[in-house]
């Protein structure tokens, strides 16, 4: 019998996977902006396209909120606001409409409160923590 969950319940493997590599685009933005100043000989080098930064967001941001809606943790609260959050306070950063606080401080808090909801949706897509990722697990082993 063909096997057809993927077709109506993502894997949680995949979930998790995705999770943590969408945190890990966020976590290395926020380590970009939060190490430039402190690079002052290289930060030329290592600053970024205002198109290239937004792309970034954008991409994030898209890839983080489809793993969030497949996945259990959509049902937690928390996580959804700090993935919200984080992902206004990078908008608002490259946006310019923090202007008094400097970019590479507000960029930088915005990707790693993001990144940070990530990680706790993908700790939160593990076998034991939902019925979806149950039910799947207990498929696998009856298939």
């Amino acid at each position: 019998m063909m096997k057809d969950s993927l077709a109506t319940v993502p894997s949680s493997a995949y979930l998790a996977s995705g999770s943590r590599l969408t945190a890990c685009a966020a976590a290395w933005c926020g380590l970009h902006c939060a190490l430039t100043p402190f690079l002052v000989a290289v930060a030329p080098a290592l600053a970024l396209a205002e198109g290239v930064e937004r792309a970034v967001w954008a991409g994030t941001v898209f890839l983080g909120a489809v793993l969030l809606a497949l996945g259990p943790a959509c049902r937690n609260a928390a996580v959804i606001l700090a993935f919200a959050g984080g992902a206004a306070l990078w908008a608002a950063s490259l946006a310019g409409w923090l202007e008094p606080l400097p970019e590479t401080v507000t960029s930088a808090a915005g990707s790693l409160t993001l990144a940070g909801a990530l990680v706790q949706s993908a700790r939160i897509c593990q076998a034991s923590a939902c019925s979806v990722c149950t039910d799947e697990e207990h498929a696998d082993q009856g298939g």
